[in-house]
């Protein structure tokens, strides 16, 4: 493996530290413990035991020198898969410098396939900084050791089949008309009061919600009701219910009710897909205020 290269990052605020582990005195990884990747930049995307694991690529062997072009690599990635397996992400950074800017944007580029940056695995004294900084896990290890942890055992990620392709229903439904599916609901037209949908997973309504939604109706608490307007006469999650207030919003707005550790919440479309993210350790949504803002 050729020595790390020695050269000003292109991102002002990263200064390299002869002190970091990838420095000048780190032993050679052994050659069994470099995993090759015919991708344009080496950026690798599995499963690790019950995470996903980011994996970028070295210095020594192809340094990041537009992280434009990684960030679009990496947004190839994730478009492949229209839903993961798992929500949370451990970045191995390897003897990448990253800081506070390349860590945002990777941060809202997850976010936006509803995964979470959890943890920073590095050699770089500087990225642990501003991965610690972020609020993130950080792990600061040689990069030999993180080259030989580099994961002949990463799983492929493969896409979620549960047997039953999303519903699509082209009209309103009226009173007394009860819709059950075993995977999500797509209803392109209103929900009246005394309809009732029922989904297994998401329900997503591309009009006004008045009557009945029971998302995750087999017990999934991760699922998400989504309407333009929300004025449901009941809202049920898993096994949780709540039912609406009789107000009509003055500025009615896209929403998603989505399941807290205190219950059925409701939020603008736009905050949640900002703001929030499923922990599956607690098995409900939380907001997640931004890592960066100080």
């Amino acid at each position: 493996m050729d020595e790390p290269q020695k050269k000003t990052s292109p991102n002002p605020e990263i200064i390299p530290d002869p002190t970091d582990f990838s420095s000048e005195q780190e032993p050679a990884p052994p050659e069994s413990a470099i995993v090759e990747d015919t991708s344009p930049l080496e950026i690798q995307l599995g499963l690790e035991e019950e995470q996903l694991t980011l994996v970028l690529p070295t210095t020594g062997r192809r340094p990041i020198e537009n992280w434009d072009e990684t960030w679009a690599s990496l947004a190839k990635h994730l478009e492949k898969h229209q839903e993961f397996p798992v929500l949370n992400v451990s970045l191995l950074a390897q003897n990448q410098l990253l800081g506070g800017r390349q860590l945002q944007q990777l941060a809202e580029l997850l976010q936006r396939h509803q995964l979470q940056l959890k943890r920073v695995r590095t050699s770089r004294r500087q990225t642990a900084i501003a991965a610690a900084t972020a609020g993130y896990g950080v792990e600061q290890e040689p990069l030999a050791k993180l080259l030989a942890d580099i994961p002949n055992k990463l799983e492929p990620i493969k896409p979620i089949n549960d047997g039953s392709d999303a519903l699509y229903v082209s009209q309103t439904i009226r009173s007394g008309v009860e819709i059950r599916h075993k995977g999500s609901i797509v209803v392109i037209g209103d929900i009246n009061p005394g309809g009732v949908i029922i989904a297994d997973r998401d329900i997503v309504i591309w009009g006004c919600l008045r009557g009945v939604a029971h998302a995750g109706a087999s017990g999934d608490r991760s699922c998400r009701i989504m309407a333009l307007q929300m004025q449901p006469t009941q809202l049920r999650i898993a096994d949780m219910v709540a039912r609406s207030s009789m107000q009509t919003p003055e500025h009615p707005q896209p929403e998603v009710a989505y399941l807290t550790a205190e219950g059925i919440r409701i939020a603008s479309a736009f905050k949640f897909s900002k703001n929030y993210f499923y922990e599956e350790d607690g098995q409900n949504w939380e907001e997640m205020p931004d890592p960066l803002n100080l």
